[in-house]
């Protein structure tokens, strides 16, 4: 009876096998360590930004928050009781500039209504803005129906004060209103007739507004 060898596998084949299962059982792990690496990467690259974007705007908010407070401090200073009543106001400390001319900024601004003549509502206010340390730059538009002036101080800040009378202004407006000529009806009013409508706007910039 003929009896049958049980066939072995060779070493040589064996061995290539093993070395092949460990060439694919490291590559896994090898591009693991990439994605890892760049995950890693990325994170902290993404912290710096962030970190930066974070205190940029910080500061940023800071300084706004510093020039705010010296607006605030130059209409402080000018020592208006409440007889000057605050109509509206528009105050900001961050830097705005006009879209059309990059060379101006706007101005913030404080509007009041003073029971005074416009011509006696200038010369005190422009007592009250000098006191303050404000010299008077010029006057912009002397043809204009409000009495303008510009002011400027030693360290580089500006007021711009408008004065005009607020019947005189309201009966203008009312003839827009009611469609009727504006100009005849604004010359049977006194332009220095109480009460006075104010605007002092402040600017840290310029004084071009």
């Amino acid at each position: 009876m003929a009896t049958t060898k049980n066939k072995t596998t060779p070493k040589k084949l064996s061995t290539a096998k093993s070395a092949k299962n460990a060439k694919n059982t490291a590559r896994p792990w090898s591009w693991r360590f990439s994605f890892l690496t760049i995950g890693i990467y990325a994170i902290v690259v993404t912290t710096v930004v962030v970190a930066a974007l974070f205190a940029s705007t910080a500061i940023m908010s800071q300084y706004n928050q510093t020039r705010l407070a010296r607006i605030n401090t130059i209409y402080t200073s000018l020592n208006l009781d409440d007889s000057y009543q605050v109509k509206d106001a528009n105050v900001f400390g961050d830097k705005r500039v006009y879209l059309a001319d990059k060379g101006r900024t706007l101005s913030s601004k404080v509007n009041y209504l003073y029971g005074d003549t416009v011509s006696s509502t200038v010369a005190k206010l422009d007592e009250k803005i000098k006191a303050a340390g404000f010299t008077v730059d010029n006057e912009p538009y002397s043809d204009t129906t409000a009495t303008q002036y510009r002011y400027s101080s030693s360290n580089g800040e500006y007021i711009h004060l408008i004065v005009s009378s607020k019947v005189y202004d309201d009966a203008v407006t009312n003839a827009s209103i009611l469609d009727k000529d504006a100009n005849k009806i604004s010359a049977s009013f006194d332009k220095d007739t109480a009460p006075s409508n104010i605007i002092i706007k402040v600017n840290l910039d310029d004084n071009n507004e």
